[in-house]
């Protein structure tokens, strides 16, 4: 059916939206179509077959407009959409069925029962043309009655009152099938509201869910706060620490350094991993430390929660450091390593997180530690490690490091006096 689309801009959602009404209008239009032409057209031809001149006009030209709703039925069948030329073609057809019909049939029986054939051709045009602007299934019903009218004045002028019947009946006839064109024309617009109601919906349910993932998120900050920083707090709000202890001056520079990741997490950065961890370096940096960083193979994709467990035993090593740390993150053979030598041997590293697969490897050896954290990454390729040069920072410059240790997974052997530990998830 026809369809108004000269005032509304094209949206994929809208036209998505549109092609699904313009299939159930398709169907809806050929159930019309075809109750009009064997439940009223052909009982009307049936019934009054002693009116005709020639009754095998008349079934010829109801063939035609048969055929004409088949070969339509079809390409809807197959899931083909209505072609412009197939609509010419069609109506081309049912035009000269009708008009052939007519033209059998005698002055007095025009747009009367008889003229069974003026029932349903502006029908063909509200099917055809519902993919075509509303004007041309107007002009189409239109020129059916010109044509009507052509040839009831060829075939003779009728007296007024039957002159008025006919005008009656033309005028009810021609309501019907404009009013289902303008209906069918409204399509366009319920499909533009249903598609901005989908996207204000989406839009809804969107917030709503980043609104839920920020609350969670947020959520489980502050327990992680709440464990950590605030009994910290407490504890030097009300005297039980003492802010000259080495040991709690350590844990607040570990603590500051863990809120520094924390606020790094949020930042939009090509790579999460080295950016937090410099993020935790800024909190030894200005304690004095100089630390250098090194960066080995191309990013790889980590979650959040393996960053952080690779980040924690390296950031307890750097926030006890006293006067230079080495850093080092190396990715490469599906797994990512983040290393860290210190001149602070004498330091608790935490335990590996259970179930994320870290390995964390200590080695104490003349006056130094070094602490390293691995897993694997999901989904990780064997890239070549040095893919990415070495960078390194110190003394809040940038240069190049020192190299890291030649194996950041077997470490080098401790002297004899030396301790090596290995911590594995429980």
């Amino acid at each position: 059916m026809s369809e108004v689309t000269e005032a509304l801009p094209a949206d994929p959602l809208t036209e998505r939206i549109a092609d699904d009404m313009r299939g159930g209008l398709r169907v809806a239009g050929l159930v019309i179509l075809g109750a009009v032409h064997f439940g009223l057209a052909l009982p009307a031809l049936l019934a009054n077959l002693d009116h005709y001149r020639q009754p095998w006009i008349q079934f010829a030209a109801f063939g035609v407009l048969t055929l004409v709703m088949a070969a339509d039925l079809l390409l809807g069948a197959r899931g083909r959409a209505r072609s412009r030329r197939w609509a010419a073609v069609g109506l081309g057809c049912a035009l000269a069925a009708s008009a052939v019909a007519t033209s059998r049939l005698p002055a007095a029986y025009f747009l009367a029962t008889p003229h069974w054939s003026f029932l349903e051709i502006g029908w063909f045009g509200v099917l055809l043309l519902y993919g075509e602007r509303l004007r041309w299934t107007l002009l189409f019903i239109g020129g059916c009655v010109a044509l009507t009218l052509a040839q009831l004045l060829a075939a003779g002028a009728p007296s007024r009152q039957v002159a008025a019947g006919m005008a009656v009946s033309s005028m009810v006839i021609c309501a019907f099938q404009a009013a289902a064109a303008i209906m069918a024309g409204l399509l366009r617009g319920c499909a533009a509201a249903a598609s901005a109601t989908a996207r204000e919906q989406e839009r809804v349910r969107t917030e709503a869910e980043v609104s839920a993932r920020i609350h969670a998120d947020q959520r489980a900050r502050y327990e992680d706060l709440r464990r950590s920083v605030l009994p910290l707090l407490a504890g030097l709000a009300g005297g039980e620490l003492d802010p000259a202890d080495e040991r709690v001056r350590r844990r607040c520079a570990f603590e500051a350094a863990r809120l520094r990741r924390l606020f790094a997490e949020r930042d939009q950065a090509a790579d999460p991993l080295v950016h937090e961890l410099r993020a935790c370096i800024g909190v030894a940096e200005r304690n004095g430390v100089d630390v250098q960083l090194a960066v080995r193979g191309t990013p790889a994709p980590v979650p959040r929660a393996l960053r952080r467990a690779l980040t924690e035993p390296v950031l307890a090593a750097l926030t006890t450091a006293e006067h230079t740390a080495r850093a080092t993150v190396v990715r490469g053979g599906g797994r990512v390593r983040v290393s860290v030598v210190t001149d602070a041997p004498r330091t608790d590293i935490p335990a590996a997180s259970a179930g994320l697969g870290i390995q964390v490897r200590t080695v104490q050896s003349e006056g130094r530690l070094w602490v390293e954290a691995a897993c694997a990454v999901p989904g990780g390729t064997n890239a070549d490690t040095d893919a990415e040069g070495g960078n390194g920072t110190g003394g809040g410059g940038i240069g190049t490091g020192p190299e890291p240790p030649q194996s950041p997974v077997h470490p080098p052997p401790p002297p004899p006096h030396s301790s090596s530990s290995e911590t594995h998830p429980s």
